[in-house]
């Protein structure tokens, strides 16, 4: 559109061609900084659907701690994806994105007034700047309009032909892709979503589909980012998702899966980390570093592992805000909360083999805290200032859920941990 409004002023009389420039820059400039993120918005909020009266009924029935009380359970997965990853483009992450946000809003907060200023005063109104029907120029304009137009065309249909074999392709991007007869592996694919979550019949529950070769298929281009996959069979992860560098959101639920492979840890962009084992299978081991590189990560969810002895070291979570492990009845213990201080959310579910937990001292942001059955747990930073109070009122503390204004009563009471 640019270009071809550059073809276009050149054609322009001198009168209106100044004024004109100047008001054609500023709406490229609108759109970037306003009407984009703006239209994007209105996007999610019109498209995204979420069942609130199942939501509701599952808060009423599971207990806390289930993972059956989170939307995200409920919520249509695919459009839980593209709207992730739509809001996702409008976040600041970066000092240099902040910048160049801020930037652009002064330049059209400036050239409004220019605008407004050019009005009123025409005498102001400054010469063209593109040359006068220069038709060398205007043909260079045109060539790069219908250069774009092609490519855009021919990006969106290549890359739809070499996805067509694979509909759990829920996100994929628009690549120029010269597509070979009989080919599965050259689908840019972004997000990988598959699963039943009502399984009709108890071979199905027992023996889901086997999706191994898909997961191969699809991640031989290294495009993956998005992994989530419900009652489907992927014992192990394959070597080709070691090529997807730039995987963010991995969701293995009732998936039989039971090792996490050593290179695992490459996944340094991986945000959301959701392991849940099936009753017939599930994780015998994780990598001892696996989460040292992992900075980006905000939540993990270890569910139903009860062979599962040992977690890697917590070191490199900086950014971790929720944490839920649950029914890892076999572990021995966990790991030190040390580099959790931006944690905001815990959840320990069943639980039996720990009765100490490491100290809270660096979760100065704890908001939520819920441990379900822990009548043999014990803290132990809290033990010693804990004398007067029974097991019964040990356990009731760490169930509840405190605000703010009752923090300052248990920082008294408990100054080696905080609960809020």
């Amino acid at each position: 559109m640019n270009a071809f409004s550059c073809a276009v002023m050149m054609f322009l009389p001198d009168s209106y061609a100044g004024l004109t420039e100047v008001i054609v820059d500023i709406t490229f400039d609108f759109l970037f900084a306003v009407a984009f993120p703006m239209l994007t918005v209105i996007y999610c909020l019109s498209s995204f659907r979420l069942d609130y009266a199942k939501l509701s009924i599952n808060m009423e029935i599971f207990p806390l701690g289930a993972f059956e009380r989170e939307a995200s359970v409920i919520a249509n997965p695919v459009q839980t994806d593209i709207i992730y990853k739509t809001l996702k483009s409008l976040q600041i992450s970066s000092v240099l994105l902040l910048i160049s946000r801020v930037g652009v809003s002064f330049v059209v907060a400036y050239r409004l007034y220019h605008a407004v200023d050019l009005i009123r005063n025409p005498d102001k109104r400054p010469t063209r700047l593109y040359p006068r029907r220069h038709r060398l120029s205007v043909a260079f304009f045109l060539v790069v309009v219908v250069g774009l137009v092609v490519f855009v065309e021919e990006s969106i249909r290549t890359s739809s032909i070499a996805c067509q074999a694979h509909p759990e392709c829920a996100v994929k991007a628009h690549r120029w892709t010269i597509v070979k007869d009989g080919s599965l592996t050259q689908c840019p694919c972004r997000a990988l979503i598959d699963g039943d979550i009502a399984p009709k019949s108890y071979a199905e529950w027992m023996a889901p589909v086997d999706v191994t070769a898909k997961v191969v298929q699809l991640a031989s281009t290294g495009d993956l980012r998005t992994v989530k996959l419900t009652n489907r069979y992927l014992p192990v992860l394959p070597e080709e998702l070691r090529l997807c560098r730039e995987m963010q959101y991995m969701s293995l639920m009732y998936t039989s899966t039971e090792r996490i492979p050593v290179w695992a840890k490459e996944f340094v962009h991986l945000e959301y980390l959701y392991i849940e084992g099936a009753s017939n299978s599930s994780l015998l081991e994780l990598p001892d570093d696996m989460f040292k590189d992992m900075s980006s990560l905000t939540f993990i969810h270890l569910g139903t592992h009860p062979q599962l002895q040992q977690l890697p070291s917590f070191e490199g979570l900086d950014n971790l805000k929720t944490l839920v492990l649950a029914v890892l009845v076999s572990l021995v213990e966990l790991p030190s909360f040390d580099s959790l201080y931006n944690l905001e959310r815990m959840e320990l579910t069943t639980l039996p083999t720990i009765t100490t937990l490491p100290d809270f001292k660096s979760l100065q942001k704890l908001k939520t805290f819920i441990r379900i059955e822990c009548r043999l747990f014990t803290i132990e930073s809290v033990r010693p200032h804990c004398e007067e109070c029974d097991a019964r009122t040990h356990c009731k503390i760490q169930l509840d859920s405190f605000s703010a204004a009752r923090n300052d009563v248990l920082w008294t009471k408990y100054p080696s941990t905080r609960y809020t």
